[in-house]
């Protein structure tokens, strides 16, 4: 059984690879406004920045990446990521030849590229996984990155601590802040999911609202100084599906799913289960801020 597997993969991907370097070899550069490597690697330089300090292997690198097909379209693009749209990862040395890995090392601090390699050496020799449907072995894959920064290892472990003693201060105060508030307003509550209070203001008879169902909700987000930021009342009531991802603030899905039909509930919520310690992405909550929303579960079906 091995050995036939062998033998398959000898003949669908070696032979053709073998006659695509051999015709490649015998023809001029197919990439003229780019820079072939010793590794076979073609890239080149789009913009150039200030620093002069280039990566080498064992190096943490932060990169904004998109990954393209001949055809243009994307198969992997970091700005789907974090707050930047880049990527944090230690840059290995290349494996193999035409490693897009190699051209990292090409850059320094700014500077942005375009990197081309092909569909065999991009999914069957780095990612050992077949070549999708429709892609040849010689089919190009064009790496555009630009690298933001550079951090030696030493450099990396003292950027994580100083960030998590920033994380932990600002949890500390925000914990301050929170049972003074509780402690000022007297209120009775129930503290549930890891923090997190419950407060329910009028009882409901109706449905839960469990994973797979739609609920419609009024809502209205303020601060514990009593300013609003975010309201459903007056407007048309909020519809979602119950169990679907970034809806809504983890906090307030694990509320409602508390909540029966009809209820009218207020939930406190720190920052850990609302918008962390970034804040939201319109900037209207800070960082590591407690909030409040009251809520009332209109309807479950």
């Amino acid at each position: 059984m091995r050995v036939n597997m062998y033998i398959k993969f000898f003949i669908v991907y070696l032979i053709p690879y073998t006659l695509y370097l051999f015709l490649s070899s015998c023809s001029n550069n197919p990439l003229p406004d780019f820079t072939k490597t010793k590794n076979g690697l073609y890239y080149k330089l789009n913009d150039i920045g200030e620093s002069e300090k280039k990566p080498k292997p064992g190096d943490y690198i932060t990169v904004q990446m998109i990954i393209r097909a001949e055809n243009d379209s994307v198969l992997y693009d970091t700005r789907t990521i974090g707050l930047d749209g880049s990527v944090t990862f230690i840059l290995d040395p290349p494996q193999h030849e035409k490693d897009y890995r190699e051209g990292f090392q090409l850059l320094s601090e700014g500077d942005s590229a375009i990197f081309i390699t092909d569909a065999y050496t991009f999914y069957i020799k780095k990612n050992r996984s077949p070549i999708p449907s429709g892609m040849r072995l010689e089919s190009i894959i064009k790496v555009e990155a630009r690298l933001l920064k550079i951090n030696s290892p030493e450099e990396h472990e003292k950027e994580i601590l100083a960030e998590k003693e920033k994380l932990e201060q600002g949890e500390f105060e925000e914990k301050k802040i929170l049972d003074k508030y509780m402690a000022d307003s007297s209120i009775s509550a129930q503290l549930i999911s890891n923090g997190m209070y419950y407060i329910k203001v009028e009882e409901g008879k109706g449905l839960t609202p469990d994973s797979g169902r739609v609920a419609l909700i009024n809502y209205k987000g303020y601060f514990l100084n009593g300013r609003c930021f975010d309201f459903s009342y007056e407007n048309q009531p909020f519809e979602y599906l119950v169990g679907a991802e970034e809806q809504l603030i983890k906090g307030l899905e694990t509320g409602v799913r508390r909540m029966h039909e009809g209820e009218k509930s207020k939930f406190i919520i720190p920052s850990h289960l609302a918008f962390g310690s970034s804040g939201s992405s319109t900037g209207i909550v800070p960082p590591f801020t407690t909030v409040i929303y009251e809520v009332e579960l209109l309807k479950v079906q």
